[in-house]
């Protein structure tokens, strides 16, 4: 008998240290330096999405503005454009349509404007580059308007302000390239008309 209450009594022992208990367990409570860490490293996930994003909005938006700018061209196309506005009547009328670059060097500029007729033009216009052995400097040689030769005179008080010019921020834009399809080609004829009733 003592034997089976002696069973008896490891058995119900080892049921007492298995019994579950109803209340639920408290979780440990955090100190103070585990809740700064927890609150540090939050701050650190949204530091680290903060500048993810931030870098990810700089790069779109630079490759937006790289796609959409104007192609820029070259100091003698910037040259010759200025000296182009300076020799067609009503240079606020041109429109510029192709820009080459022929075999000797020489820059051609296709363009439209309003003549003094008031009848709209398209003329090339050619610049001819050439460099001074003793400075060592570009100097505009010759220019054509059309298949006429520029003034000479015009031509060298036009280089004597040229060392201005290169120093200055030129428009360097360059024009839309036309399409190569004869049907995508659109002619905006309003943009010439006068503006009666604005």
């Amino acid at each position: 008998m003592k034997e089976k209450t002696q069973d008896l009594r490891q058995d119900y022992e080892i049921l007492q240290q298995t019994v579950v208990d109803d209340e639920p367990i408290a979780a440990p409570e955090f100190s103070l330096a585990d809740k700064l860490k927890e609150k540090k490293a939050k701050e650190r996930k949204q530091q680290i999405r903060r500048y993810v994003i931030i870098g990810v909005l700089s790069f779109l938006s630079y490759g937006i503005y790289f796609l959409f700018k104007p192609f820029q061209g070259t100091l003698p196309y910037g040259i010759c454009k200025v000296f182009l506005e300076l020799n067609v009547p009503y240079p606020e009328t041109i429109l510029l349509s192709e820009v080459s670059t022929t075999r000797n060097g020489s820059i051609r500029i296709w363009f439209a404007h309003i003549d003094s007729f008031g009848s709209y033009r398209l003329e090339s216009f050619n610049c001819t580059f050439a460099v001074n052995q003793e400075t060592k400097m570009f100097y505009l040689s010759e220019a054509k308007l059309g298949k006429l030769d520029v003034d000479p005179v015009l031509v060298d008080g036009f280089n004597k302000a040229l060392p201005y010019l290169v120093t200055a921020k030129l428009d360097l834009n360059m024009p839309t390239p036309l399409p190569d399809s004869l049907s995508a080609i659109t002619f905006e004829f309003d943009r010439f008309r006068p503006k009666i009733f604005d």
